[in-house]
Formats: structure tokens, sequence, C-alpha cells
């Protein structure tokens, strides 16, 4: 009994040895050597993968095989910038697999690109044309190969008409590749706009792009072929025409990081035609419709006070700076507005008398530098209060009232009433709607609240910045103030 169970334990032994001594013993099969041949070439260890490439063409002879391990042996060849060896090879593999049309093109366009990095423009070209012309069946090879035609043809040999035909080719021939055909127009406008100066053809190709082409890109990149299109009208002297294109542009896009920008090169078209109350009006419907882009709108505000300074319309640019100060929340843009109001002061007055003492008085209040009373620093006078917003009209009260009624009554709706009402020149609606915003805010929101609601919706109420720390100490602690024993007077009385 005890012998048989040694000798079964002795032959379920030896069935294992023989069944682990081949597995060990296993040759690895092809798939496995030529990826780690794979792998060094990846690694950029050219000779290396060489040398593993060439054992493995003296092992492996089955077709598929000599194929893949010959077109990889001609990637290391040229990564060694062994050139003239690779296009041997390229040429050998054609002739051995004449029947393969995808190896036929895909070398013959590797062909081209080793004779284009050789220098050898002529040759690549040609190279490039027989995909073309050979394998028009296959149009993913053929557009692509007549792209690379044209890059060299413009790029390298500076012949622009052959390069642009070649590009042009790609859309009429093989429009259903529709982000090669696409490719092709980019390619002709960089051509026009950067090597021949035909700044028309450009704008016209770059606005092909948005018109036909806009599913292909992203928002971003869209954005940037409208902004090619008006760059080169202007560039052109093509100002109406740039100007169309900017309105179709800010239509079409969606996301307002990229329509703003196409609304505000609108200003800055009218401005250049010098065509001063329709940027104006082009301004104010910035203000309009994209009241919480804070930047933007007193961007379109200063443009604004600049068309009023332009046509010499010096009462109109003072009310209109005072709208831009009002307007201004952060330490960056109330230092700017300051500037522009102190500059239309003295464009009133003809000297600086007034703006000085605004700048003062706004920083300092009545007394002055010292901060003491009846002392010599002090300021007579607030001179913002004098400034009177420019006049309005009935079609500019519909737009603004409009986009006031537009807003819900939320927290972001109440904000932007009240930027609204800050732009219109109603300062005391303004400050009222800021004041609902605050109440409307949450507990994540009332910082922002409480900001806006003092340094935009008082600071325009009260025509001043000086003050308005106690206006803060109101918000965060009621009248009795920090300390819980002053009497701090409700700012907010006849809101």
């Amino acid at each position: 009994m005890k012998a048989g169970r040694l000798l079964a334990v002795t032959i379920l032994a030896l069935l294992l040895f023989a069944g682990l001594c081949p597995a060990q013993a296993r040759k690895p099969s092809y798939d496995e050597e030529y990826r780690a041949a794979a792998a060094q070439l990846q690694r950029r260890q050219y000779p290396q993968a060489l040398k593993t490439l060439d054992g493995l063409l003296t092992k492996y002879k089955e077709s598929h095989q000599v194929r893949q391990i010959q077109l990889s042996r001609s990637e290391c060849l040229r990564q060694m910038k062994k050139y003239d060896d690779a296009l041997a090879l390229l040429a050998k593999l054609r002739a051995d697999f004449k029947d393969d049309k995808d190896l036929q093109a895909g070398t013959l366009l590797t062909t081209g690109d080793l004779l284009r990095t050789k220098k050898s423009f002529p040759e690549s070209v040609a190279a490039y044309r027989k995909v073309a012309k050979d394998h028009a069946d296959q149009p993913q090879h053929a557009a692509d190969a007549l792209l690379r035609a044209g890059e060299v043809l413009c790029n390298d040999m500076k012949k622009y008409d052959e390069g642009l035909a070649a590009y042009a080719a790609v859309e009429t021939q093989f429009a259903a590749q529709v982000r090669q055909a696409a490719d092709s127009v980019l390619r002709t406008a960089v051509v026009y706009e950067t090597m021949t100066q035909d700044l028309l053809k450009a704008a016209a190709a770059y606005q092909k792009l948005t018109q036909k082409y806009p599913t292909l890109y992203q928002e971003h990149v869209l954005a940037g072929y409208f902004s090619k299109t008006s760059a080169c009208l202007r560039g052109a002297k093509k100002l109406p025409e740039a100007l169309t294109a900017m309105k179709q542009a800010e239509a079409a896009l969606r996301d307002n990081r990229y329509k703003t920008p196409q609304a505000q090169e609108q200003v800055k078209l009218w401005m250049e035609m010098k065509k001063f109350p329709e940027a104006r009006v082009e301004c104010e419907r910035i203000i309009c419709e994209y009241p919480l882009e804070l930047d933007v709108c007193q961007a379109a505000q200063t443009q604004l006070v600049e068309a009023y300074r332009f046509e010499s319309k010096f009462p109109e640019t003072l009310g209109a700076a005072r709208i831009l100060y009002d307007a201004a929340g952060s330490d960056r843009n109330v230092r700017a507005a300051a500037h522009v109001v102190a500059q239309a002061f003295r464009s009133v007055d003809g000297h600086l008398g007034r703006a000085n003492e605004f700048l003062l008085y706004q920083r300092f209040g009545p007394a002055g530098p010292d901060g003491s009373p009846n002392t010599a620093d002090d300021v007579r006078a607030n001179h913002l209060t004098a400034a009177r917003y420019p006049p309005s009209n009935p079609g500019r009260d519909k737009k603004f009232a409009d986009a006031i009624k537009a807003q819900p009554n939320t927290y972001q709706g109440y904000r932007a009433k009240g930027f609204l009402y800050v732009y219109w020149g109603k300062p005391k609606e303004a400050a009222q709607h800021f004041r609902l915003a605050f109440r409307a805010s949450s507990d994540a929101q009332v910082p922002a609240a409480a900001h806006e609601l003092v340094l935009v919706g008082m600071k325009a109420y009260s025509s001043s910045f000086f003050g308005l720390d106690k206006v803060f100490e109101y918000i965060s602690y009621g009248p009795k103030g920090k300390t819980g024993k002053e009497n701090i007077a409700d700012p907010f009385r006849g809101l």
C-alpha cells in the first residue's frame, strides 16, 4: 500500500515535470519578439531596434511578418538619418508588395517626406503627386499627398500658384474628406495672409472656414478664425466688410468669452471709421447684452467716453466718465476710471484744478490728506456731483428698460439690473437693486454682494468713494457698529 502511494506520487511528479518543461523551454512567438523591437523603437533606441529587427528578418519569412519588420526597419533608418538607405528600403518594399495598395501609398508618402528632408524638393513633390494620381481611389491618402505637395511648393519652393492649386484640388476633388478639405482651406488662408499678402483672399478663406466647416472646430478655434477674417479685412482697408464679419461672428458664437471680443471689435471698427455716434450706440448695446461681463462693460464705457472726446463734446465726456467711475467695482477699475474722470475735467476746464481736487476728495474726503477739517489742504467740494450724465433719448431709454425687464428677480438678475441702471445714469435705482441682490444672496454670495452694494451701488449713489467704510461697517454690524457703541446713520435711508 505504501509502495503504491509512493509510485502514484512519483508518476504525478513526472507528469507535472513533463507539463512544465515545454512551457519553460517555449520559444517566444513572433508577436512577442516584434513587440520587444517595437518597444525599443518607441524608446528611441534606434540602433538596438534595428539590430533586433535584423535578427527577426532571418527568422520569420511570412509575408505579413517581412512587411511589418521592413517597415519598422525603414523607420529606424529614417530616425538614424540614413535617408538613402531608408529610401532604398521603401522602394524595395513597393517592388516586393505590389498588390498592397495601402503599403504602396504609405511608402510613397514617406518617400516624399524623406526627399523633403533631404531638400530634394522637386522629387518630393513628384512622389506626392504620384500618390494623388495613382491612389485617387484612396481619397485619404490622395488628399494627404496633395496637402503635403502644397506645403513643399509654398513653404520650400515659393511656387505659390502651384501650391495653392494643390490645396484647391483637395477641396474640389476630395470634398468628402471633410477635415482634409478644411485643412486645405486653412493652409490657403495662411499662404495668402503671410506669404503673398493678399489679405482679401486670406479673409475669404478664413471666412469659408467659419461658414462651411464650423462644426469641425472647438469654439475658441472658430472664434480665432472669425478674428482672422476681420483682421485681414481691416488690413485690406475694408472696414465695413470687417464690421459685417464681426457681427456674424458674435451671432454665431455661443460662449460669452468668445462673443464679447467680437462685439468689442465692432466698437473699434466704428471708431476707426470715425463714426462716433454709431460707436456709442454699439457700446451701450454691449452693456445691455452683457451686463455681468464687468470688464467688457467697463471697456465699452471707456470707448464711449473716448467717442465723446473725439467729437469735442467735453461735457458729455465728463458725464460718461462719471458713469464709468460709478460702475467701477475693483481697485484696478476704480483707479483707471478715476484717471478717466480727471482727464475729462481737464478737457472741460482746460486746466487741472478740478481734476486734482476730484482725485483728492475721492481718496481723502473733504478734510483732505491730513484728515483735519479747516486746514489748508481741505477740499472744498465733491466736483463729481457737478458732472451731469449725458442726455438720453427715447431709443436709448427703451434699450435699457428692455434689458432690465429681461432680467429675473434673482441674485444674478438684481445684479444685472443694478449695473444696467448705473450705465443708464440712474444711480438711485442702481443702489436699490444692488441692495436687493444683497438680500437675495446666499451665504456664499454675501461677500461679493456686499462688495458690489457698497463699491458700486453706494459709490454711485453718493458720488464719492470716501466714507464707504462706514457703509461696510453698517452692513456687517448694524447701526451700533463694530464696537457695539456707535450710532451709524442708516446709509440706505431714502432708497
